[in-house]
This record gives C-alpha cells, structure tokens and sequence, in this order.
C-alpha cells in the first residue's frame, strides 16, 4: 500500500541546512501497524509530515519517493494532496487536542470534513459521525458539545474519531496520546488498536515510548540521527534487537517482572548535530562498542534473520554485545569518554 524509498529530507535555517532524514526506506501492508520510535529530534515526526506533504516552508524532499498504491506524492500538486489527506492518508497530530476550533461544535468540525471530502448529503455525513463517535467511545450527544467543554481524553478521542470518518487507507497516529495520564492513554490505544482490526486500516504509529510500541505494533522501526539503526517484526526485536541503540533503549524499558528495585541504565550522551557532515554511524559517539570503523563509515541496514535488519557493521558479535549491554559499568564507561572529551585541556 505505502512504499517509501531512500527518503531524504532536509531544513534550510538562518545557521544552515539541517538534513533531518537521511535515506530512509520501509513499506507499509493494508492492515499492518508500523510503529517508528526514536528520541526527540530523530526525524520520526519530519517522516509522518513528509507523507502528507506538510512540510514547513523551510523543509524539502531532497531525495527519494512515497509512492501511495505505486503513485509517487512527491511530485503531485497541492490540489491533489488536499484530495488525498483525510479520505486517503489521515493524520492524528501531537497536538490533537489542541487542533479543534473552539467556536465550533465538536459534530460540527468532522461533519465538515465528510462533506468536503466525499459526496453524501448532511444526513448522512450526521450518521457517519455518531457511528464514528460509538468507535471510540464517545456518546452521541457529545457531537453538539464545544471543545471547551470535553476532557483532554474526550477531546483526543474526537480528533481520532474525525482522522476514521472517512476510513482512510492509512491513518498516521503523531504521538496522539503524550498528552494524557497512563490509564486513559491506555485505553485510547487500546481503542485505536480494535478499531484499526475492526475497519482494516494500516497505521503508522509515531512515539518515543517504546513501551507503546510493543503494545499495539506488528513491525518496529528504530530511528537515529535521521537513519533508520534496525527494523524488525516487533516480536522479533523486543525478543533480541540487534542494534547497540536499541539494546540501550532496552535498558531503559521498566519491566513488570524485574523486581531488583535498580534504576535503569540510560544511554549516556546526547544525539548528533545534524548541521554538521556526520561521518560514520550516526551513533558511534553514545556507543559503548564503536571502532575506528564505526567512526570512519556508515554501516548499511543488512539482513540479519527473516525480517529483521540493522545498520551495524559488527551485528555478528550481538550476542557478546547483549551481555555486556545488560551491564551499567558498560554504559558508564560512554559517560566519562564524553565528559573527558567536553573537559577543557588544562
């Protein structure tokens, strides 16, 4: 359904040209959820906005294609990507909750959008909102509610009921629940999961909580400095990732079952400057495994069982690495590297 291909994206700022995504390809399968995670600033957001063609003024596709049902959006006019957003692709923002206009009713603003974007008549598109509206949880007679007077849960609720009335092919979910406390981000999700069953949508679901993405996602991509550092079958990766990033992530996903009571480990360091040539992996400077290789060559994403790929240049000592990984001493030896490193020569 969705195929992208060596996507590149760059920002031109007042102190330069920020290449925020770097080559990154993954396909998407009618039915299948993706989920992209990576810390702030990775791209995976730039990624989502890039789809749909919502880029800001200061940001281009440098290179690549998005070919949607193998017709490439890179190169269609804004009149056919106004066509195409919200019947075909939709998406949920970070800052949903903040998307309604405050003088409409809630009934009134996804009304709108069916009128605007297919043929039925207002009866009709009434009927299609309370359907939409029972999906996710939400009584009818809130349609004729403002969105002063819905919760931060009710509100999310709406934006991701609007994103479904017209059943889109894709529905690309920006970190729609940050926003929220963990029980009703619970049930949102868990929500957002029976309804992409239910409907036969495909998803891309954007966060930097791995812990979501295990939760609702068949497949996982993993973001870095703009790459993609493994994409796995999410059974697969959270079983044994192969990547030296996301065995720090790893550290840093709490466990149920662990009751040590020991603080996690965090991943020393700080991501890379994207202004700047980035010579290597994009990691070598966090990793507590990196040679002179690592810093001299970018390694490319290999094949390294059925499914599962990663951009390592040493993924056949991953075993060696998992172990000492599990290790703080590992991780605290990055630490005093980076901090001897940033300490002024006396």
């Amino acid at each position: 359904m969705l195929e992208v291909q060596n996507l590149s994206i760059e920002y031109t700022t007042e102190d330069g040209v920020l290449k925020a995504v770097d080559d990154v390809s993954f396909n998407l399968q009618r039915g299948e959820s993706l989920g992209i995670v990576g810390e702030s600033g990775c791209g995976k957001t730039t990624v989502a906005k890039a789809l749909l063609r919502l880029l800001p003024e200061n940001g281009a596709i440098s290179g690549g294609r998005v070919l949607f049902h193998g017709e490439n959006l890179v190169g269609k006019s804004p009149d056919h990507m106004r066509r195409i957003r919200h019947s075909k692709i939709a998406l949920v923002s970070q800052s949903a909750m903040n998307s309604l206009n405050p003088v409409y009713t809630v009934g009134h603003q996804i009304r709108e959008g069916i009128l605007a974007h297919s043929n039925i008549g207002r009866h009709a598109a009434h009927a299609r909102c309370v359907e939409v509206f029972g999906m996710v949880g939400l009584e009818e007679k809130r349609l004729s509610s403002y969105p002063h007077q819905l919760s931060g849960g009710m509100k999310q609720r709406a934006i991701i009921a609007m994103a479904l009335s017209l059943e889109p092919d894709i529905i690309v979910a920006d970190e729609p629940t940050t926003a929220l406390d963990v029980v009703v981000q619970g049930r949102i999700l868990q929500r957002i999961r029976a309804i992409q069953r239910q409907i036969s949508t495909s998803m891309i679901f954007i966060t930097h909580d791995i812990s979501v993405v295990s939760e609702i996602c068949e497949r996982i991509i993993v973001m870095y400095g703009g790459k993609i550092m493994e994409q796995a079958d999410s059974a697969s990766f959270f079983r044994a990732p192969y990547h030296p990033y996301s065995l720090g992530l790893q550290n840093a996903f709490p466990s149920i079952t662990d009751i040590t009571g020991e603080e996690l480990v965090s991943i020393p360091g700080t991501p890379p400057n994207l202004m700047q040539e980035q010579p290597g992996c994009r990691f070598q400077e966090r990793c507590p495994f990196a040679t002179s290789q690592c810093r001299s060559r970018t390694p490319p994403l290999v094949k390294v069982k059925s499914n599962h790929h990663a951009a390592c240049w040493y993924t056949d000592q991953v075993n060696d690495f998992r172990t000492r990984a599990r290790n703080r001493d590992t991780w605290e030896a990055v630490r005093t590297r980076i901090e001897q490193q940033e300490t002024p020569q006396q």
